[in-house]
């Protein structure tokens, strides 16, 4: 509980008086100039400085207002420029698509006798005498054990391992692959076996070439048709070194291959060949006229 004395209550009183005289001299400062003056001259600095500090929070809110107004909008277009990004990164990639299937579709009127079989990549083994990839088809699509598997460019190998929804293909690049080739220059015609290189997973090698074979740097190599696993005219690749064998009887070519193994994501299987229907006697027109039948006379 506060208690005011006399004293307390008189200096209170005298501190509302000047309060209430200061601020009327203020409000009549120009009738009364003699108050006014050293009022005005006394409180001239605080008012100024006042008023500067005012003026700096203002500013300084101003500033902070506008820092902030740039935080966001620099937010905002960070989060539209990251959008635009993704939908540029998924544009390209559906480009890309479709660059490679309508390569892979422009193959059925390359090999019209054949029933061909899209698949898609799914996995791959890269060992140092292995080379092959798993595919996304299988038996309950029709595959069987070594049917051929081709790319746009060339052969890319067989189905080496099928289940019921995939199959292991065995990549033409693998050592354990071997493909009976042919020089595709109808003046030399050179047949001789191709394989892969485990020393060199990315050219092929033709061997046992005999040492007067003609076959030279830039030939195309294509599939025989040998053996009956591949259909005959296959792009292979292309001979980019000819290398005589250490025993001076036969050669070696090395072969860059027509395929790109380095980036597979799509393939076709060869099925089978396509049956023609059979073609029944209705079905065949009468080229030869009828000859002309003798009349009788009577």
């Amino acid at each position: 509980m506060f208690f005011f004395t006399k004293r307390t209550m008189w200096l209170a009183l005298g501190l509302i008086a000047l309060i209430g005289l200061f601020g009327w001299s203020w409000r009549h400062r120009d009738s009364v100039p003699f108050v006014t003056r050293p009022l005005v001259t006394v409180v001239t600095p605080f008012q100024s400085g006042a008023a500067r500090l005012a003026q700096e929070l203002a500013t300084s809110g101003e500033i902070a207002a506008g820092a902030f107004h740039g935080w966001e909008e620099n937010r905002e277009l960070a989060a539209k420029n990251a959008e635009l990004e993704s939908r540029l990164t998924a544009m390209r990639e559906l480009w890309a698509e479709n660059i490679r299937l309508r390569e892979l579709l422009g193959m059925r009127t390359e090999y019209p006798a054949y029933r061909l079989l899209g698949a898609r990549v799914i996995g791959r083994d890269y060992g140092g005498w292995t080379n092959t990839i798993l595919i996304d088809r299988g038996t309950n699509d029709g595959l069987a054990l070594y049917m051929p598997v081709i790319l746009p460019k060339g052969l890319a190998g067989f189905v080496s391992e099928v289940m019921p929804q995939s199959a292991r293909v065995q990549l033409l690049i693998d050592p354990r692959t071997a493909v009976s080739g042919v020089v595709q220059r109808p003046a030399s015609r050179v047949v001789s076996i191709v394989s892969g290189n485990g020393n060199d997973p990315s050219h092929l090698e033709m061997v046992n070439i005999v040492k007067e074979g003609d076959i030279t740097v830039g030939d195309t190599i294509v599939t025989s048709g040998y053996g009956g696993m591949y259909p005959k005219g296959i792009a292979v690749g292309t001979v980019v070194a000819v290398e005589p064998d250490p025993s001076g009887v036969v050669k070696r070519a090395v072969i860059e291959p027509a395929a790109s193994f380095d980036r597979l994501e799509e393939v076709f299987v060869l099925l089978d060949e396509v049956v023609a229907a059979p073609v029944t006697e209705g079905d065949v027109p009468n080229l030869v006229p009828d000859a002309p039948q003798e009349v009788k006379t009577p």
